[in-house]
């Protein structure tokens, strides 16, 4: 330190998390919850213009559990129930949710804000505006310099939460997933006129996507290949020219061609990757600083929101004395790797489905057909009794080969533990639980000479009969439970 320099105040915390986004202000939050000492860095004052906007009907569940619903409900937001689309052909489709489902449309600088104000609740120390720089790892913890208006300090902590989304602050290599994407982006002002509905239109190099935003602008997006605007010689300057250029050519944005946009056109990478190593003993990555799925899902803030319920489990399990280390770490890396795998396999299928223009590039490196419908492309959801089993009840049942039982690590409370789990080829993983009830005991039962009924009356003494029905059809479904002669 040069003399006459002010000293460097220095904090000390159990946990830093690195980034106020929805990945790190929840998971901040969580492991508050769970008792431990928690500060959460963020570089920008809020709220802060985002994109990111749309969320699916997925997050509404995980919403409610967290106790976040009345505080959505009641900021404004809009609840998309269709959209229109032209993707497959040249085709104009009104595609409507499920009845009694709805999407989920917000403003990200409140919709950050009320997650923020959820980890302050919940006893996070939140230092913001702070820039953190590259940390480094010391003996017992971590070192982060960080940059305040007050000026600079030294934050020392056990764990390091890395939330800070494609600006990954640990740093490392990421794999990619996918071909190299960019997007470009703007907001329209339309007030109370009547705007376009949430769009999604395929175009010849890449593709469209807008939706209504509850302040009473427009947001409009095109994704494409980095070599599309090379080709075209875009340069900053010209990326307005440019987005127009596409909108121009569009079917169901055609009319903000003409406008001007409320917002500069900006541009952003938008290319999908994962971290191959996510997490240690004493880090984590949450978040796109984990993985980024292809845009087309339109789940980003849903899988940010969920890695981080499932890195709070994993960090909490790392730091209880007597936590199963290894499963907490196993558990997390194979769920993220889980879930890339599962949207690349799931955008690959809907680029496949367009047909205009599937000899172009952009389309061609994209599409990937997915696999016939069948048991092993279908996921584990709560059993949903679909099959009439009464006509079977009198045979004798075994489970399918080479079914087996083998241990998971699976979340049990507030931390991960290894737990018997069924598997099987046509499971895309191992199932431990099949709505809320353990897997393995009534696997157990179907290693003998019974028939259903029999299996079903073993089965009602831990669970109810409707739900030992339930089991023994969502086995039935995938063909996991097979007659015997």
């Amino acid at each position: 330190m040069s003399i006459g320099a002010a000293p460097v105040s220095r904090i000390d915390t159990e946990i830093c998390v690195l980034g106020a986004g929805p990945a790190g202000a929840l998971c901040a939050r969580r492991l508050g919850e769970l008792g431990h000492r928690v500060l959460l860095v963020e570089r920008h004052p809020f709220p802060r213009p985002h994109i990111g906007e749309a969320l699916t009907p997925a997050v509404w569940p995980l919403l409610d559990s967290l106790g976040l619903l009345p505080a959505v409900r009641g900021a404004g937001f809009l609840t998309p129930t269709w959209s229109s689309v032209r993707w497959a052909d040249e085709q104009v489709r009104r595609v409507r949710l499920p009845a009694g489902t709805c999407g989920l449309t917000v403003c990200r600088g409140r919709f950050d804000q009320l997650l923020l104000d959820a980890a302050r609740s919940a006893g996070v120390t939140v230092l913001q505006p702070a820039r953190a720089h590259r940390p480094d790892r010391r003996a017992g913890g971590w070192e982060v310099p960080v940059t305040t208006p007050d000026g600079p300090r030294r934050l020392r902590a056990r764990f390091l939460v890395d939330a800070t989304g494609r600006a990954r602050v640990l740093g490392g290599r990421v794999t990619r997933t996918g071909p190299r994407t960019v997007a470009l982006y703007a907001a329209w002002h339309v007030g109370t006129r009547q705007g376009p509905p949430t769009c999604l239109e395929a175009a010849p190099h890449g593709w469209l996507w807008g939706t209504p935003l509850p302040d009473g602008t427009y947001r409009a997006m095109a994704f494409t290949d980095p070599e599309q605007l090379h080709r075209s010689g875009v340069r900053r300057s010209s990326l307005a020219g440019f987005l127009r250029s596409l909108l121009g050519g569009s079917e169901l944005l055609r009319g903000l061609a003409d406008e001007r946009p409320a917002s500069a056109v900006a541009v952003c990478d938008a290319t999908g990757y994962h971290d191959p190593d996510p997490v240690a003993e004493d880090r984590i990555s949450l978040g796109e600083a984990a993985f980024a799925i292809d845009p087309l899902s339109s789940s980003g803030v849903d899988k940010a929101l969920q890695t981080a319920m499932a890195g709070a489990v994993t960090v909490h399990t790392l730091l209880e004395p007597g936590g199963d280390r290894k499963a907490a770490l196993t558990y997390y890396r194979d769920s993220q790797l889980a879930s890339v795998e599962q949207h690349a396999r799931w955008a690959g299928g809907h680029y496949a489905e367009h047909l205009p223009h599937r000899g172009n590039g952009f389309w061609r490196r994209r599409a990937r057909p997915l696999p016939a419908p069948g048991p092993a492309a279908s996921p584990a959801p709560a059993p949903v009794p679909r099959t009439n089993l009464a006509a079977l009840m009198q045979r004798r049942v075994r489970l399918a080969p080479p079914g087996r039982l083998t241990s998971t690590p699976c979340v049990v409370g507030d931390q991960v533990a290894l737990r018997p789990a069924l598997a099987h080829p046509a499971l895309p993983r191992p199932v431990a639980y099949l709505g809320g009830h353990a897997l393995a005991p009534l696997a157990e039962a179907l290693r003998g000479e019974h028939t259903l009924a029999e299996v079903l009356r073993a089965w009602s003494r831990t669970l109810p009969a409707e739900q030992a029905l339930a089991v023994a059809a969502w086995l039935y479904e995938r063909d996991l439970l097979v007659l015997q002669p």
